[in-house]
């Protein structure tokens, strides 16, 4: 009888962008105001202030956007409007998807493509989410739009009055949406603030968003509850690196876990990469060990060096004058700041701190708690100086 080779179990990292990890580690904060917004739309008659969140890429605000829509369904049976802003198309698709919301609260089921059932009873919308992973899934497409948005959140809001229920809108990506859209939004919202709606708005965005002098935002926006994503703590890096692992029957081993943070950070996405390859040469194995880490570190670094890669591309001249001075700073200095960047440069810290404060809002690079500049991703610095060694 032929020995037979293991079957391979399923692995539990999602290294991809909008995957929702296993182990969502690190947001507690964020969860419990979404939570408490809920709460004040729900029970107490007023629609609470928006909630913001803005970090650089990689730090999961699309996939907490995603908890928050699950958090709504199962404790209040709401459903989600989600909205990915593209250019000069947000307005028309939240205008749609809110026609579609209104139909949902009248007892229509709601055409196109979707991935679970949905029904109206008597008091509550008994939905998943309007728009995102794991509900119902809304295809728009492009159609004559004949109302307002002021006109469709009232009626969208009348009818989820009328069932007794509430709606929670996720927009992401906001930083792509035009000044004039932002202001129509917020100043729809904010003239209707005093009827009270059930209405939760949670919006996910970069940065730049304040950042953009061209930009201003209106002042119920400015006014919202502003959640700042980065990296994660260590301990809840450690939970979100090990935890998938533990779950799966295949635990790490304390040793493997210092090494894999060494490479990932608390950055999420790479915290998941990291995750992912030592899984796979962890194949066979009860337990994923130091020697499986050590395996697996080429192809880890091999996948965030396209990372580095895309962050070095998106950077100007200059700004990557200023990546390849920090990385040879922080090859000598244990704390690198500002002021050590510019004398590297041979310059006045106020001459190029726009470089660094322009670099923090891409989400290339961060400030520590103790004020030291970092990349986001560990092993940048590294990458850089091999990129532009001449030699």
């Amino acid at each position: 009888m032929s020995e037979q080779t293991p079957s391979r179990q399923p692995n539990p990292y999602r290294p991809g962008f909008n995957q929702a990890p296993l182990v969502f580690a690190g947001r507690d904060d964020i969860l419990d105001a979404a939570g408490e917004a809920l709460e004040v739309a729900a029970f107490d008659g007023r629609t609470p202030r928006p909630i913001v969140l803005v970090g650089p890429r990689g730090v999961g605000k699309t996939v907490t956007l995603g908890e928050i829509a699950q958090a709504a369904a199962t404790r209040f049976s709401w459903p989600t409007v989600h909205v990915e802003a593209k250019g000069a198309q947000m307005l028309p698709e939240l205008i749609a998807k809110l026609q579609v919301a209104e139909k949902l609260f009248h007892g229509e089921a709601p055409k196109g493509r979707t991935k679970t059932h949905s029904k109206i009873t008597s008091t509550k919308v008994e939905a998943q989410v309007i728009g995102i992973g794991g509900g119902v899934e809304i295809e728009w497409e492009a159609e004559h739009v004949d109302s307002t948005l002021g006109q469709q959140f009232r009626t969208t809001m009348a009818a989820a009055v009328k069932r007794d229920s509430g709606l929670l809108l996720t927009l992401d990506e906001l930083q792509n949406s035009s000044a004039a859209e932002i202001l129509e939004l917020g100043g729809v919202l904010q003239e209707n603030v005093p009827e009270g709606w059930p209405l939760v708005m949670v919006i996910a965005t970069l940065p730049s968003l304040r950042g953009n002098r061209g930009r201003t935002l209106p002042t119920y926006l400015e006014r919202a509850e502003w959640h700042a994503l980065e990296t994660l703590p260590t301990v809840d890096a450690r939970e979100a690196l090990s935890g998938p692992a533990a779950q799966s029957g295949r635990p790490m081993s304390e040793a493997c876990v210092d090494a894999l943070l060494e490479l990932s950070g608390g950055y999420p996405y790479a915290i998941q990469v990291a995750g992912h390859f030592a899984w796979r040469a962890s194949h066979g194995s009860p337990t994923i060990t130091i020697a499986h880490a050590k395996k697996a570190t080429p192809r880890i670094v091999a996948d965030l060096a396209q990372l580095f890669q895309s962050r070095w591309d998106d950077a100007s001249p200059k700004e990557r004058e200023y990546l390849a001075a920090l990385a040879d700073v922080e090859d000598s200095i244990t704390l690198p700041t500002g002021g050590d960047v510019a004398r590297k440069l041979h310059k006045r810290a106020s001459a190029v701190s726009y470089l660094r404060d322009r670099l923090i809002k891409k989400g290339t690079i961060y400030r520590d708690a103790a004020g030291g500049l970092r990349f986001i991703t560990p092993g940048m610095g590294d990458w850089i100086r091999r990129a532009t060694d001449p030699r």
